[in-house]
């Protein structure tokens, strides 16, 4: 499969269009070696279907034979010669080694010119040249004498060369010069045979290749997950070391002198290099090679390996001794006063024997210089690695482990951690690394047993770590599906001093939890700054929080802003290599998309982030995934599918059981069940969330019982409860309102109250639109036409309000004690009037009288506090 060369493919079949118009044609590709030159020319044969090939390849061993890749392209068609005149014939049957006259150059072009036209009369004819700077120079002369001559014949000659063509036999032909994979190209190519990739270790592998297609296929297999703590420069594959082997010994030894320390000192600062390169022989002469030849690009006190995969061939092909050489030299030449950090990691990394001094001192250096975490974690690998003690070895493995923790870096954190565990055991690698391993578990296995390493692993470091463990312990556990945990508002905000090695933001609770205890909105702000200050950043703080700060965002009709945030998620947790985060991501999309009603990206969302969290047992995200499929069937019409989905998030011993869910669900779930006629397990969701709303005092659980209490309810009572769900207090875009809207104003149509069922259906229509609930929008207009009315057009303003602003101040007036008559001379109205206004009033709130008023807060979105 071609990734990313479009472009040479147009040329390329510009070339075979050209011939099959009766058109000659010749294309020179040229570029690097292992660019991709040869696999274009396979791929052009093999769209040349209705093309006659010949094909040849330059071998060094041949170079010096004339007319050896003639031989070799004319071989098939050995038998054609008697189409030629006898002369003609001699000259090229000399060249098969049919005659043994020597052949003459002009004789053997003209025949070559009168054999090739011939076979065109039976077909286009592609001739192809791979390697050609191998080919030797008399069958070069000779190819491109003929197909000068072709112009009118249907016979194209393709050609794959290293360098340019101008100061070779070929410039006579058109060129193109075939570069790098384009970044996005290269990231698909590694995906499709890899897989998703570390970010840091895709990082490495995309800087070295520079889009060259063959190292892009082997270095992923070369460079470990442990890449991003790895030393640079890294090593390369059999197969980059073999391309590049002739390039590189064709370099001068002072130039391979000069990449070498240009590899070796990774800052490109161009006085260190330039004294290290100068110590070891490397000096002005190297420079101007190296610039010249676009290899090395000085400019600002910086050196820049604009050849990076050449410059890793060079110090790959150098000796051990060479390569320590160069640390050394770097070191020497590093003497400013803020370096000494930098000539204690160039010497360890030139040491080729255990020197525990010299680990010591590079450990050191790691805990408490101003490092990022992924330096310190690379410095205390090398210290572990020249650690005459295994067991000081493994300790600074685990704590380089906890460094790649706190950097993103999950596949060195996971590695590191694993080598420290075999040296260790588990108990003191737990100690060392801070409780790593069930933190790794969490955000990437399984949360119960995430659970139980927190709880292990606590047990075993210092006091204020411990209650970090257990904290995550509690919240595994809880995605785990045990228990619903309590929840203080005052734990809704942003605490300074927060540690990098955490996995949350503390004490910011999952934002599940915030919308069963009904603190969405107040939780807006924190979320939001905590993201703000972790932006950024790869650390699993900040991979962690964005899904969670989407989740706010949604249930706060931030929807755009949602939107963002979750791509901002999924391109983190797609390069950490964090799956329980990545699902959780998947999730959400599903979340979204059965919002907008788009069936296959729903159904998509959703089975991803089940592959995900199925393996690992990740209740809360299979319960999450569940209750999106279901709440878009019931979108869809389809109560059935939505139940059995639904029905999953209470049922004991299901993978989807989970308490926190089965509650945020509880209008879906009754709704399913009652539409499918299982009246006595909607009765046990409804006492679910009525004794939620009475444990909570949430809104939108208040809200939630009172509208499954009316989808319970056969008789007229069922008016008073959606009245008094629709009277609760909420927020701006609050779906479950909306929801209670359509349910309440179906319920009217099917009781004959045409014209209050279309006023609640308008508003409910009218407020999805605004959502861009495309399902939801198109059930509450199915069922306003059922009514005989029509939709009104969505205004710009917001909600409407369940009483009028007369109405508010009659009721208003009315909880203060006032009679109709004072009430009347108030707002200037009859008292008749009065009594309408408060009839009115007591209908929409589902009040019985004038004492229910007390009841009603009419500061706060009239909000009832309790279910009746």
């Amino acid at each position: 499969m071609l990734y990313g060369r479009e472009r040479e493919r147009i040329q390329l079949d510009r070339v075979l269009g050209a011939v099959r118009a009766g058109q000659g044609a010749g294309l020179v590709l040229y570029g690097e070696p292992a660019i991709g030159k040869s696999t274009l020319l396979r791929a052009t044969v093999d769209r040349a279907t209705d093309f006659r090939v010949l094909r040849c390849q330059g071998i060094s061993t041949e170079s010096e034979l004339r007319y050896a890749a003639l031989h070799e392209l004319l071989l098939p068609v050995a038998d054609r010669l008697r189409m030629l005149p006898p002369t003609q014939a001699r000259a090229l049957g000399a060249v098969l080694g049919l005659e043994s006259a020597t052949p003459d150059v002009f004789l053997v072009g003209a025949a070559l010119v009168r054999l090739l036209s011939a076979l065109a009369t039976q077909g286009p004819l592609l001739l192809v040249v791979d390697e050609a700077r191998l080919v030797d120079p008399e069958s070069a002369q000779a190819l491109v004498f003929a197909i000068r001559r072709l112009s009118a014949v249907p016979v194209a000659l393709l050609v794959a060369l290293r360098d340019d063509p101008a100061d070779t036999l070929w410039r006579e032909l058109p060129a193109l010069a075939v570069g790098g994979l384009p970044d996005a190209e290269a990231r698909r190519l590694i995906a499709d045979r890899y897989g998703p990739l570390g970010a840091l270790r895709l990082a490495r592998i995309l800087a070295v290749a520079g889009g060259n297609p063959l190292a892009l296929h082997e270095l992923p297999g070369v460079v470990g997950e442990l890449a991003g703590t790895a030393p640079e420069p890294m090593a390369l594959g059999p197969g980059v070391r073999a391309a590049f082997r002739e390039r590189v010994a064709a370099l001068p030894a002072d130039v391979r002198v000069l990449l070498t320390v240009a590899a070796t000192e990774t800052r490109g600062v161009l006085g260190t290099v330039t004294e290290a390169a100068a110590a070891l022989g490397a000096g002005p002469t190297a420079w101007e090679a190296a610039t010249s030849a676009g290899l090395l690009a000085v400019g600002d006190g910086r050196v820049e390996r604009t050849h990076a995969l050449l410059c890793a061939a060079v110090h790959d092909a150098a000796t051990p001794a060479q390569r320590r050489a160069a640390q050394l030299a770097v070191a020497a030449a590093l003497t400013g006063p803020g370096e000494a950090d930098l000539r204690i990691w160039h010497r360890a990394m030139a040491s080729d024997r255990p020197d525990e001094r010299l680990a010591a001192m590079l450990s050191e250096r790691a805990a408490r210089a101003d490092h990022g975490s992924l330096t310190a974690a690379a410095m205390l690998r090398q210290a572990a690695a020249i650690s005459p003690d295994p067991e000081r070895a493994g300790e600074r493995l685990a704590a380089a482990g906890r460094f790649a923790w706190a950097a993103g870096d999950i596949a060195s954190a996971r590695g590191l951690l694993d080598r420290a565990t075999a040296r260790l055991g588990a108990e003191r690698a737990a100690t060392a690394s801070l409780g790593l391993a069930g933190l790794l578990e969490f955000v990437a296995g399984e949360p119960e047993r995430a659970a139980s390493l927190l709880l292990r692993d606590a047990e075993l470091v210092d006091p204020d770590t411990a209650a970090n463990l257990r904290l995550d312990a509690d919240r595994a556990r809880w995605s785990a599906g045990h228990g619903i945990l309590e929840l203080d508002p005052a734990e809704i905000t942003v605490r300074d001093g927060i540690s990098r090695f955490h996995s949350m933001i503390r004490p910011l609770p999952p934002a599940p939890l915030v919308l069963l205890w009904g603190l969405a909105d107040r939780a807006l702000e924190p979320y939001t700054q905590a993201a703000a200050r972790l932006r950024g950043s790869a650390a699993p703080a900040a991979v962690s929080l964005l899904p969670q700060l989407a989740i706010i965002q949604f249930a706060n009709g931030r929807f755009p802003a949602a939107q963002q945030t979750l791509a901002e998620a999924f391109e983190l947790a797609e390069a950490g290599g964090v799956e329980n985060l990545l699902a959780h991501c998947w999730s959400l999309r599903a979340k979204i998309e059965a919002l907008r009603g788009d069936s296959d990206a729903v159904r998509d969302a959703a089975d991803r982030a089940l592959a995900l969290a199925r393996p690992r047992r990740a209740q809360s995200l299979i319960a999450s995934a569940h209750w999106h499929l279901g709440f878009h069937a019931l979108s869809l019409g389809d109560p059935e599918t939505a139940y059995l989905r639904l029905r999953t998030l209470a049922q004991p011993g299901h993978d989807a059981r989970h308490p926190t869910y089965s509650r945020l669900a509880a209008v879906d779930l009754v709704e399913a069940a009652t539409r499918v006629g299982r009246h006595a397990e909607a009765a046990e969701y409804y006492a679910d969330i009525r004794d939620w709303a009475l444990r909570s005092r949430a809104d939108w659980a208040i809200a939630a019982a009172y509208t499954c209490r009316a989808l319970l309810s056969t008789d007229e009572r069922a008016d008073r409860y959606f009245r008094r769900a629709l009277a609760v207090r909420r927020s701006r875009h609050d779906l479950n309102h909306v929801r209670a809207q359509l349910l309440y104003g179906k319920w009217l149509r099917r009781v004959r109250r045409r014209a209050d069922a279309a006023e609640q259906l308008r508003a409910a229509a009218e407020a999805f639109e605004r959502m861009g609930a495309n399902q939801w929008v198109l059930r509450a207009r199915q069922e306003l036409e059922l009514t005989g009315r029509r939709a009104a057009p969505v205004t710009a303003h917001g909600e409407t309000s369940v009483l009028t602003a007369q109405e508010q101040r009659v009721a208003r007036l009315a909880a203060q004690g006032l009679t109709n008559r004072e009430i009347g001379t108030e707002l200037f109205l009859s008292p008749r009037t009065v009594g309408h206004h408060l009839s009115r009033v007591f209908g929409k709130l589902g009040l019985s009288g004038r004492a229910d008023l007390v009841d009603v807060d009419f500061d706060n979105g009239m909000r009832i506090v309790r279910p009746r």
